[in-house]
């Protein structure tokens, strides 16, 4: 077969493409309400050429279920788009709206950048040469690498890549994992769970997905909240955050929002405390500070349910307002301020979010310090403060995960000497502690982090990945510092890439496959219950799976099959495997995905009912003496997550590798601080530069910067300027926003998408190019040592051009 590059391949999804723009993916502002009917038809229209279908939109990232969406088909070719009011999005049932990412999904199917075939690499790794091949020598291959390795270097020099929560890697990915004999499941370190294990280990929680809560669980109750590093008005637009916050506030609850950039609904805040990024340990600790040193905690509480008070009292007196206040930037009057409102209004709640809780080498002590001061206040399982959520009424459609097979991980010799959870000894990068590691502290089983396992390529400490699977995630954008990823890719001996369209990392694969979009597949169900009943809702096919792509669900059958593992994965056969998860639930997989979905509801009365409130002795079962761990004991003095030292017991404060105040010798050169924002309305992480409803809203890579700094250094508003850190530089468009610290600079990652219909390019993701990671530290020994949470802090100097 001919040689070709990928640009030749993608000529056929550019025609594709073309047609669909031209056939009339309308924008929202010329949608007609389309009621669903009997047998799918949209009301008023010709039955003949008209269908809505029923589809979970996946612009929140691959597999998601958040919304439930109504897709318009005409002649074939989706057209039109929203949401489905039957479902609850948004402020609840009868809700029609999509975000504008749910609004430009059908440029998602079309885009010219789809890769339609299997291919294999003819060149060299980064040289970007491919031939096609069909979908059977692709798992041949894949198959025939694995079992070599297995036998050569033992099943856990295979590693798959997770980015963010993605239940295909979740559920059928870790079955094939623990089948296979790896525990390596590659996981972020920037994610919710790592907010998870901290709250666990400090507040206590039966297991991870239910850590006791610092957010409030009934928000229209809450007097004082208060929004740390969380960013819903961008990551949760349509899922009711915003909507609820909104509504709260108009009931007079206040709202503290402490973040860089004053940016959506930090506009609505009472309070906005413009931090220094990385620096939000420092303030909490100064908050915890002055609430226990002006006597604002609840006494009865510390008093039954706190485990060494006193100590963490006096540990604390060296975290003053005024040792704080220059790190962060936070005049030391707003920080008692700030303690003064945290310590004396009531109930308050604290949303914790991915900027504080996963994005700094200080997430842990972050989070636990976040944890103590919901905690000593008085305000956990109250009404209205952390966690105390209403009680839905039992499901009226229950249906079956899928069995993870966790029992057939096998053991290592030094696992069962420790007493720790199958795997864990033969992790190449804890992601946490081994000895912490099980299933009640895990999301699905033992966890590596994903940056530090790539790092292991080029280290082999404790050994080299020699087999990684990158499936809907690019690992040069997705983490720090792509130049050494780059290396590691290289040097990789097998890369596996299935994605739905080419992302940067694909030019350094062995093979490369085809996804479909989960418009094109009906492989995934999921439910929501709500008040009025319970709904459940299948991906139909809305449009038909071009060229040879096929789902991301599938692939891991038909991979199993050629390993020999089709007894544990159905025979291959995805209607089993979604008619074992609905059996029992009263609906089938031919009614479901015939109507799309189906919503049963309430008839017997049933209704939420109020919480038991302040069940302390339950809610911290599983906490060292069943209080809240001031001075913990969990973790305090145990190996940390390289085994490199111990870890911590009281809340300790590193700062970012580079910083303002923490490398003074760095000041003179680089004297401003860059960050970037961990989720965007406008795209999900670094996917979708290439939809142009999306991309013509931002068509070059932004950095916002305060304009007086801007005029110091002759940028002007729209100039391109030149970003500097001591680990590498990239090339931005200045744009000018007055909310923002002028010693401050903030952007987001990506931008390695081009739009074809647009006319605008991608852009590299090394130096001089626009990926902000380029700038970011990647040393091991600075991260997180409890949970491997890496900093997005450094330090820059900026120039025009």
């Amino acid at each position: 077969m001919a040689e070709m590059t990928r640009r030749t391949l993608f000529k056929g999804a550019a025609a594709l493409g073309a047609a669909a723009m031209l056939g009339g993916c309308t924008p929202q502002g010329g949608l007609k309400e389309a009621d669903k009917k009997e047998g799918g038809k949209a009301a008023g229209q010709d039955a003949g050429t008209v269908e809505v279908k029923h589809a979970w939109c996946k612009m929140c990232g691959p597999a998601r279920t958040h919304c439930s969406t109504l897709c318009t088909v005409t002649d074939g070719r989706w057209t039109n788009v929203e949401g489905n009011p039957e479902a609850g999005n948004n402020y609840g049932r009868g809700s029609r709206t999509l975000c504008a990412k749910g609004n430009s999904a059908m440029h998602t199917v079309y885009t010219p950048e789809r890769l339609l075939y299997p291919m294999k690499r003819t060149g060299e790794k980064g040289e970007g040469k491919f031939e096609q091949i069909t979908w059977d020598e692709a798992l041949d291959t894949i198959a025939a690498k694995l079992k070599e390795q297995k036998e050569q270097y033992g099943a856990e020099s295979y590693g798959v890549l997770s980015p963010q929560f993605y239940s295909v890697l979740g559920s059928l990915g870790r079955r094939f994992l623990n089948v296979h004999g790896s525990p390596n499941y590659l996981h972020s370190a920037i994610c919710n769970s790592q907010r998870m294990f901290s709250r666990l280990v400090t507040i206590g929680g039966p297991e991870h997905a239910k850590a006791t809560d610092t957010a409030p669980g009934q928000l229209g109750k809450t007097k004082l909240l208060v929004v740390w590093g969380y960013n819903s008005d961008n990551s949760a637009v349509n899922q009711g955050n915003p909507n609820g916050r909104l509504n709260a506030q108009e009931k007079g609850m206040q709202v503290i929002d402490i973040r860089p950039m004053q940016e959506g609904l930090g506009s609505h805040a009472d309070h906005w405390v413009p931090i220094i990024p990385g620096t939000d340990g420092a303030l909490a600790m100064a908050i915890l500070n002055t609430i226990i040193g002006q006597d604002l905690y609840d006494h009865d509480f510390v008093a039954n349910w706190c485990s060494g008070f006193d100590e963490l009292a006096e540990h604390m007196k060296q975290y003053t307002p005024e040792w704080a206040s220059p790190i962060t930037g936070v005049p030391v009057e707003k920080i008692n301020e700030l303690a003064t409102l945290m310590g004396t209004v009531k109930p308050m709640g604290i949303n914790i979010g991915n900027g504080i809780g996963d994005q700094s080498v200080d997430s842990h002590w972050t989070v636990a310090t976040c944890c103590l001061i919901e905690a000593i206040t008085g305000n956990l399982g109250v009404a209205g403060g952390g966690g105390a959520g209403m009680i839905m009424p039992e499901p009226l459609i229950k249906t079956k995960g899928i069995d993870l097979l966790s029992d057939r991980l096998p053991a290592s010799e030094e696992d069962t000497k420790n007493g720790w959870m199958a795997g864990v000894a033969k992790l190449v990068a804890p992601e946490t502690p081994r000895w912490f590691q099980n299933m009640k502290t895990q999301e699905s089983g033992p966890t590596s982090a994903y940056n530090k396992g790539l790092q292991s390529i080029l280290s082999e400490k404790p050994y080299p990945l020699r087999f990684v699977f990158a499936q809907s995630t690019n690992p040069i954008s997705g983490t720090r510092q792509p130049k050494t990823i780059e290396k590691a890719l290289k040097k990789l001996d097998f890369y596996v890439v299935m994605d739905v369209a080419w992302n940067s990392s694909c030019d350094y694969a062995d093979i490369v496959l085809p996804a479909t979009t989960q418009y094109e597949s009906a492989d995934q169900f999921s439910t929501k219950n709500m008040p009025a009943g319970t709904f459940i809702g299948i991906n139909q096919v809305i449009s038909e799976p071009p060229g040879e792509t096929r789902s991301d669900w599938q692939y891991y059958l038909d991979l199993a099959v050629k390993m020999g593992y089709g007894d544990d994965f159905w025979g291959g056969d995805i209607d089993k495997m979604l008619s074992e998860q609905l059996d029992g639930s009263g609906v089938t997989l031919e009614e479901l995905r015939e109507k799309g979905y189906v919503f049963k509801e309430r008839t017997d009365g049933a209704k939420p009912t109020e919480p038991e409130y302040q069940t302390y002795e339950k809610m911290f079962a599983s906490l060292p003496g069943g209080k809240v761990q001031c001075v913990n004991e969990w973790i305090g003095g145990k190996p940390n997550a390289t085994d490199s030292g111990t870890l911590e017991k009281l809340p300790v404060y590193k700062g970012a590798p580079e910083s303002l105040d923490g490398t003074p010798n760095l000041v003179a050169e680089y004297p401003l601080v860059i960050s970037d924002v961990h989720a965007y309305r406008l795209c999900n992480h670094s996917y979708y530069h290439d939809v142009p409803y999306l991309r013509e809203l931002q068509p070059e890579p932004w950095v916002k910067i305060n304009p007086a700094t801007a005029k110091q250094y002759g940028i002007a508003d729209g100039d391109w300027m030149t970003i500097t850190s001591p680990h590498g530089n990239i090339k931005m468009v200045a744009r000018y926003f007055e909310a923002i610290a002028p010693n401050v600079l903030m952007t987001k990652r990506g931008w390695w998408e081009p739009c074809e219909e647009l006319g605008l390019p991608g852009y590299g993701t090394l130096d001089g190019g626009s990926e902000v990671n380029v700038l970011y530290d990647d040393t091991i020994e600075n991260y997180d040592h409890f949970t491997s949470s890496m900093a997005k802090q450094t330090l820059v100097k900026i120039a025009k051009g």
